[in-house]
């Protein structure tokens, strides 16, 4: 017995002996590194992607299996573009839990590592193949079964009523003492949502990670950003749960914090704390204790002075499968404020809510949105009677009722309500019977009340809405309808039509003399009041506003019918336009109305961004003096005309008159018509009484009862920095052309000034008979220059260039005839006082009566 038990102690230590020389043997000979294109092939064949280890692989076996590398990279699918990479790596796995299928690993120590993870346009992730699992096997037919017959349900299928991806099971398990990354950067890129940051020295520590048990976690790094600008350090903490095999994840006691800046905020306290689960097979969340936290200031040119908001929701529940929705006691609340001195509150509160596939109920779900400042904007939103299913939700009112006021301007009061429905499964949603009122306020307490009713419809699942409104606005029926696509990003697509609309009723009086027209035709002393009153226009409606905003995160088109427009006392009939707007610009184009008797056509472009308007019109055939009336002018003049008009103006700085920021033209042609406040007829009915080479101004005044006829009148004028130049202007009557010196005649509109050079061309032959002086001149030109204001203008004959012509010839031949007259005159009475012996006189009396002769 002894001998055998001493053989046995022998062959143990020379067996142990051998394994030792063979371990020994094994790693003085074994070269890992023979391995690294076996790994980066199979890696090639599993993944399509390329796996490159520049670095040496240095292994180890006792006491446990060691194993280090540096310098390894992982690229995209089918691509050399790099997914992740690694400076350096090392960690350790025990030998003896292998054998029970467990992979336990003593330390993971990671340096340098960086990954690039992008999300495509359609919302996938260039990961998700490397967590793809193996398709399911195919099932084998039982040969005891025909095709047509009923089969056994497989026990795996039976044992779950869940129409999800089953998870594929497996006994494999990992634990990993630690986990520690040093100096790692995640890179992020969405192209769906347009995002571009990443987090920049990044550290990880955990405990002990084994699936399904949860561990410690801490992960610190600094936040940057170009979509949106970041630069914030970020700090979580908290205890993690992960199941990647049933996609089960969660966290308690999570604290993240974050400070710096994030987009438009200088965050200086952000806190996330509470307790998550996510399923992501059912998309579900489940959250406890949820506090939310943010305050900070704007970022720089931003606008923004400080933000504070907080979300709290002790209870939630959401599965988007089911689909289920419970809160508690859930509450948002905010408050902001910006460098314009207006400030913004919102709240939203829902006590209890429980809405899940067998019912639903709670309580008012309610909240509040206010704007003070320029702009005075308030809601207040109510939804009340929760009954019925997720798949089919009954809501007994929805309730919106707010008010919108600008300055002292008209306040627009409004209360629109109406039942809903909801099908949560399959995110449809319906407004069936909206109605409510929409109340106008001006400053004079006038009220005008408009009912509204309409239906408003929703499929969010294909990003697609439909609306519906119909309103009496001054007697007449208005409609509204249309549809919404694209929710991310809405796309509008509506048609508006009107019996009749009065404009004056509505909105508010661009200015007191576009109010008031008829005032500024009692002649001259209304007339400078336009060009000041017209000044406050642009001040008031250059400035951003809740409306331009709106308007600024839309994109769509829109067709307009009107059958009749009344503004200013001013009758549109058969308003036409297209409209498109995109992003801070409104265009309208193919704008057509009969006006005026005529015709007026054209386009329009507002940028809300810039406060930049552009807008072209061509009319044809229209009344001159209705036009000028509903342009709020003087009615100066009569006539039909047909011109095109093109005008830009800007947003003038604060204090700046707006013209100076005004830029366009006017060029056309009336005819048959009359302009009042000069008659020519005096002048060409005796001429010769108007010939006179002395270089000297005569008052022109306005008269408002004299009228000049005219057969055309065609002009062109440019508008620049507030002076309106002359480029062409020619107004022909029967007797004479009056022409303006092109480009040299220009009218200052805002110091009401002008300077008018150009010539009077005669038609018909001009006979002067004066004083045995007769001329017949086949034609006279006369050059001028009118100057001064319509209330106090100069007019100069610039006789200098007459003095060659025959005018000038009759002028000087009369001058001359008369400085000889006065020259006889003068020595026939010097000769009668020589003749006539003087008195003897005073002292100083000659002197006294010396100059009377002269006189």
């Amino acid at each position: 017995m002894k001998v055998w038990l001493k053989r046995i102690l022998i062959g143990l230590v020379v067996l142990m002996l051998f394994a030792f020389v063979g371990a020994a043997i094994f790693l003085l000979t074994f070269d890992p590194n023979a391995y690294k294109h076996k790994i980066e092939s199979i890696v090639q064949e599993r993944y399509n992607r390329t796996m490159v280890i520049e670095g040496d692989l240095e292994l180890s076996l006792f006491p446990r299996i060691g194993l280090s590398v540096r310098k390894i990279s992982l690229s995209e699918p089918n691509s050399t573009t790099t997914f992740a990479s690694i400076d350096s790596a090392r960690f350790a796995v025990a030998i003896w839990p292998l054998i029970s299928n467990r992979l336990v690993v003593d330390h993971v120590a990671v340096s340098g590592l960086k990954g690039w993870i992008v999300r495509d346009e359609k919302g996938n992730f260039n990961f998700e193949d490397l967590l793809t699992q193996d398709p399911p096997a195919i099932e084998t037919v039982d040969p005891r079964f025909k095709s047509d017959e009923i089969r056994p349900v497989p026990a795996a299928a039976a044992e779950s009523n869940s129409v999800l991806p089953q998870p594929k099971k497996t006994d494999f398990k990992i634990d990993i003492a630690g986990l520690e990354v040093q100096n790692g950067a995640i890179f992020y890129k969405d192209k769906l949502n347009n995002l571009d940051m990443r987090l920049n020295q990044m550290t990880v520590n955990t405990g002990r990670v084994t699936f399904d048990q949860p561990f410690d976690v801490s992960v610190t790094g600094n936040l940057e950003g170009a979509r949106p600008v970041a630069n914030a350090s970020v700090n979580i903490q908290g205890l993690v749960k992960l199941d990647p095999v049933t996609k089960l994840y969660s966290a308690r006691n999570l604290e993240a914090n974050i400070k710096g800046v994030v987009g438009d905020v200088d965050v200086q306290t952000g806190t996330l704390t509470g307790d998550f689960a996510v399923d992501s097979f059912a998309h579900a969340l489940t959250g406890s204790g949820i506090d939310l936290t943010i305050s900070g200031k704007g970022a720089k040119g931003t606008g923004l002075r400080n933000l504070d908001m907080s979300l709290a929701a002790p209870k939630l529940n959401f599965d988007s499968t089911a689909p289920l929705l419970q809160m508690t006691n859930f509450a948002v609340k905010g408050t902001a404020s910006d460098e314009d001195d207006e400030s913004y509150e919102w709240v939203l509160n829902s006590p209890a809510l429980d809405i899940s596939p067998t019912g639903a109920g709670g309580k008012p779900l309610t909240g509040s949105v206010r704007i003070k400042g320029k702009e005075q904007f308030g809601v207040n939103f109510r939804m009340e009677g929760i009954s019925g299913t997720s798949d089919a939700l009954n809501v007994a009112q929805i309730k919106l009722d707010g008010a919108y006021a600008r300055g002292n301007k008209r306040a627009v009061n409004f209360n629109i309500s109406s039942p809903a429905k909801m099908d949560l499964a399959r995110r449809l949603f319906a407004l069936s019977a909206m109605s409510g009122n929409v109340v106008l306020k001006d400053v004079e307490t006038r009220e005008q009340n408009i009912p509204v009713i309409g239906t408003f419809s929703a499929d969010f699942l294909k990003s697609v809405a439909s609306f519906k409104a119909d309103a009496v606005i001054n007697s007449g029926k208005f409609s509204f309808d249309g549809n919404v696509s694209r929710f991310d990003e809405p796309y509008v697509r509506f048609a508006v039509g009107a019996d009749s609309v009065n404009l004056d009723e509505l909105i508010d009086n661009v200015s007191g003399a576009a109010a008031t027209p008829p005032a500024a035709a009692t002649g001259g002393a209304k007339a400078p009041a336009a060009p000041q009153e017209a000044e406050a226009k642009p001040a008031t409606t250059a400035v951003r506003n809740l409306v331009s905003d709106l308007m600024g995160s839309l994109i769509g088109s829109g067709t307009a019918s009107l059958k009749q427009i009344t503004y200013h006392g001013v009758v549109y009939n058969d308003v036409t336009a297209a409209l498109n707007f995109t992003k801070d610009q409104l265009g309208i184009t193919d704008i057509k109305s009969n006006i005026f008797d005529g015709q007026v056509q054209g386009d329009a472009l507002i940028n809300m961004k810039d406060d930049e308007v552009t807008t072209k019109l061509n009319f044809q055939d229209v009344s001159i003096e209705p036009l000028l009336k509903g342009l709020g002018m003087n009615p100066v003049m009569t006539g039909t005309g047909t011109f095109s008009l093109v005008f830009a103006s800007r947003n003038a700085p604060e204090g700046a008159n707006w013209l100076t920021n005004a830029t366009g033209s006017l060029e056309g042609e009336a005819r048959e018509g009359a302009i009042s406040g000069f008659d020519l007829a005096p002048v060409l009915a005796d001429p010769a009484a108007y010939a006179n080479n002395i270089e000297q101004a005569g008052t022109w005044k306005f008269d408002p009862a004299a009228k000049t006829p005219y057969k055309t009148l065609k002009t062109k004028l440019v508008l620049d920095k507030g002076e309106l130049h002359f480029a062409h202007f020619s107004l022909l009557t029967d007797p004479l052309l009056i022409q303006a010196d092109d480009n040299l005649a220009v009218y200052n509109l805002i110091n009401n000034q002008f300077s008018f050079p150009g010539k009077f061309v005669t038609r018909q032959p001009v006979t002067l008979n004066q004083e045995g002086l007769r001329v017949s001149i086949k034609q006279v030109t006369l050059p001028f220059e009118l100057t001064g204001s319509p209330q106090g203008a100069q007019l100069k004959v610039k006789w200098q260039r007459l003095n060659n012509s025959p005018l000038g010839q009759f002028v000087k031949q009369r001058k001359d005839k008369e400085a000889e007259a006065q020259k006889q005159a003068a020595e026939q009475a010097a000769a009668q006082k020589a003749a006539v012996p003087e008195p003897q006189a005073q002292p100083g009396a000659a002197a006294g009566g010396q100059p009377a002769p002269a006189a």
